[in-house]
């Protein structure tokens, strides 16, 4: 087939979801304290988070500490001398202050307090009370280190916020997780990461990549020549699945004439603007280009409320909104791609970071833009396209999971 005669992604995904509307969505929930300080009550402390992966402690006695944003703790992630992995606060009873002060390294055997000298082995127990005769009935047993509910889904780490979750890992995930299942996660054993505070809603947030109305425009230069190739001057989505409160968007593709440096990356190593054949030793797993459209690219998978994966033949980038106020939060980014055989799959890998970094810097740009408009009462409403509908969706949820947590406040002895 010509890339001229490929059709065009049509209008219609929101009609897949009737329940959902079509009208405007009121902005409040962008812009008022006291709807953001339900949503930390209602959303973000029944979640799980994506800390790291498995991989990141390799060996007995590897650790690595996360900074928990939104809840103010420190994480401390480890393996034991048996093979598994353990997640603490990195708090030491005593009287609070960390017992891991490096952000990672190798524990030779306890990690030690550097206030009064407490040590802790790697599965957490109390090792050791310097001059212990001093105390008075110290149960060490009961001292050692605190642990964080704590779970592995393909490789990914994840814990939660509160020490009796309000439902398993495995509810969280739900059908999203398990149609995700298989995928070579573990491949994508190189990384980097980058972070950055921005003064908006977590919400603005999370929908700057969940739509792609404003790809032409917003992003001419970076991810158009891709996505508006071939007839598709709008950049359409060809899929949104909705599975309980998360979403994947399919993202059409059909690749442009590359400029010179592109074109010489792209022939060497996977990128989101390109599916590399060569690297497809796998099964796709249902959940990735799930209408298997041979003009697909890339899908963005979100988990409510704040993590996304961009999934693409060769790699993957993980997103991660934290929210810090009703106008504040913290973006992560971490991109994962495999091992470079040579310098030329290095050099394609380099240009694909390269790229991710322009196209979402590209997004951040808008909106604290738009968070001053909401703040100064100059939006009320936003009006959606029809392939915005993750961020309906993304609304939508948020709203009800206030509601539901209201109704339990106002009749806690009610079943929802």
């Amino acid at each position: 087939m010509k890339p001229e005669t490929i059709p065009v992604p049509p209008i219609g995904l929101t009609a897949k979801y009737p329940e959902l509307g079509t009208g405007p969505v009121p902005t409040d929930a962008y812009r008022d304290p006291a709807i953001y300080r339900k949503e930390i009550e209602a959303i973000f402390k029944r979640s799980w988070y994506m800390i790291g992966r498995v991989e990141q402690i390799p060996e007995p006695g590897d650790y690595f500490v996360f900074q928990l944003p939104t809840f103010h703790q420190s994480l401390l992630i480890c393996r034991d001398r048996d093979g598994g992995i353990n997640a603490f606060h990195n708090v030491c009873p005593h009287r609070g202050n960390v017992v891991a002060h490096r952000g990672a390294g190798k524990c030779r055997g306890v990690f030690m307090c550097r206030f009064h000298g407490w040590s802790f082995d790697l599965k957490g127990n109390l090792a050791n009370v310097r001059d212990s005769e001093g105390f008075f009935d110290l149960d060490k047993s009961q001292l050692g280190l605190k642990p964080v509910p704590m779970g592995i889904w393909e490789g990914f780490i994840f814990v939660a916020p509160t020490d009796q979750p309000f439902q398993t890992l495995e509810d969280y995930l739900g059908q999203q997780g398990e149609d995700l299942a298989g995928y070579p996660w573990g491949a994508c054993t190189q990384s980097y990461q980058f972070e950055t505070e921005i003064a908006c809603n977590w919400k603005l947030a999370v929908d700057s990549p969940a739509e792609v109305y404003h790809i032409p425009i917003l992003h001419p230069n970076s991810a158009a020549p891709t996505m508006m190739a071939s007839g598709n001057p709008f950049g359409r989505l060809l899929d949104v699945t909705l599975l309980g409160p998360h979403r994947t968007n399919s993202h059409y593709s059909v690749q442009a004439v590359p400029r010179p440096v592109q074109k010489l990356a792209y022939d060497h190593a996977a990128a989101a603007q390109n599916v590399v054949q060569e690297t497809l030793d796998y099964a796709m797993p249902p959940g990735i280009n799930r209408t298997r459209d041979r003009n697909w690219s890339v899908d963005l998978v979100m988990f409510f409320p704040g993590l996304a994966f961009t999934v693409s033949a060769g790699m993957y980038t993980a997103h991660q909104v934290w929210p810090l106020a009703h106008n504040r939060c913290l973006y992560q980014q971490r991109v994962f791609v495999r091992p470079a055989r040579n310098a030329a799959e290095r050099f394609g890998q380099e240009n694909t970071m390269v790229e991710f970094r322009d196209v979402v810097m590209e997004d951040l740009s808008t909106l604290e833009h738009i968070q001053r408009a909401l703040d100064n009462g100059q939006i009320h409403q936003f009006h959606y396209h029809d392939h915005e509908l993750a961020l309906r969706h993304n609304h939508q949820v948020a709203c009800d999971a206030v509601a539901a947590w209201e109704r339990e406040q106002s009749f806690p002895d009610q079943p929802e």
